[in-house]
């Protein structure tokens, strides 16, 4: 069943909950049920809006997030004042899947990738009916916004979740994590280096591309692969609680997201992919996507 074709009638939890099975189902067994819809975003991402009666150009911008100057380069927009019923805007040409994990609700996806509910449930109607009773595994794709200039709620926020880090992170650095690399020398450390923020540490082996790469805590992959820019081959474990594992410049991966992991279970095999001057691994600890010194946590 199509997500944009649910009859009008669906508006309790149960009626919803069954449409969730039915869609996993349609999805487990017929291999054409993942190709796009015609009127949803393509595989590149692209997410586009249908201006309605009363709309204008700067309250669809500020709806999405997007500034005014944004939305109008994106469309190629010669005339900003003028707009018409049905006229196909362009809101966003990248997307990602997150999936949904214990206690995350909308708002707390919302504010992770900072655009606005509407958004995501333009992009997922089946939030329509459960956007306050998500479950776990749950796919939902975020359009990503670039260039979204930050307010001043975004820059408090951003103060409140390093505040939050700091505090918890003395509690939680009383858990103390396995190194990611046995014997490991470091080569760089965490904070300012070049000029920039380095997030997390640098750490060699003589073994380098035979060396393995172990996970520091028990976990869940959330990511495996070369998707984030610089990074090259990573992996991230998430820990609950808000805190995750970053292991960056891999050469081979040898887990795949979804799958629990052990402390010191193998990760892969160090590596120099990515934005990497040689063989090492860039280790992270993130509390609520906020970096944090590993070495409290490595007791070194």
């Amino acid at each position: 069943m199509d997500f944009e074709q649910m009859p009008e009638h669906i508006g309790s939890l149960e009626e919803a909950q069954r449409v969730v099975v039915e869609q996993a189902l349609l999805q487990a067994f017929n291999p054409y049920a993942s190709l796009d819809r015609p009127d949803a975003p393509t595989k590149s991402g692209v997410m586009v809006y249908a201006v309605n009666q009363g709309d204008t150009l700067s309250g669809i911008a500020h709806r999405y997030g997007l500034s005014l100057r944004k939305l109008v380069e994106l469309n190629n927009i010669s005339n900003p004042h003028f707009v018409a019923v049905g006229m196909k805007l362009v809101i966003s040409r990248d997307e990602v899947k997150h999936i949904v994990k214990r206690g995350e609700t909308l708002n707390y996806i919302s504010k992770r990738y900072g655009v606005s509910r509407e958004l995501l449930i333009d992009r997922n109607p089946l939030l329509k009916w459960l956007s306050d009773n998500l479950y776990v595994g749950q796919v939902v794709y975020v359009p990503i916004v670039a260039d979204r200039p930050l307010q001043a709620e975004d820059l408090q926020q951003k103060r409140s979740m390093a505040q939050a880090a700091s505090r918890q992170v003395i509690v939680r650095v009383r858990e103390r994590m396995e190194w990611p690399v046995k014997g490991a020398t470091i080569t760089s450390g965490f904070g300012v280096r070049w000029g920039k923020a380095h997030k997390g540490v640098d750490l060699w082996n003589e073994r380098e591309a035979k060396a393995p790469i172990y996970a520091a805590k028990s976990g869940v992959v959330v990511e495996a692969g070369a998707n984030r820019s610089g990074y090259g081959r990573m992996v991230v474990l998430d820990h609950g609680d808000g805190l995750q594992t970053f292991y960056a410049h891999m050469r081979a991966i040898i887990v795949a997201p979804g799958q629990t992991v052990e402390a010191g279970e193998m990760l892969g095999y160090m590596g120099h992919t990515g934005d990497s001057t040689g063989y090492h691994l860039h280790f992270e600890v993130r509390q609520n996507d906020v970096p944090i010194n590993p070495l409290p946590y490595l007791g070194k």
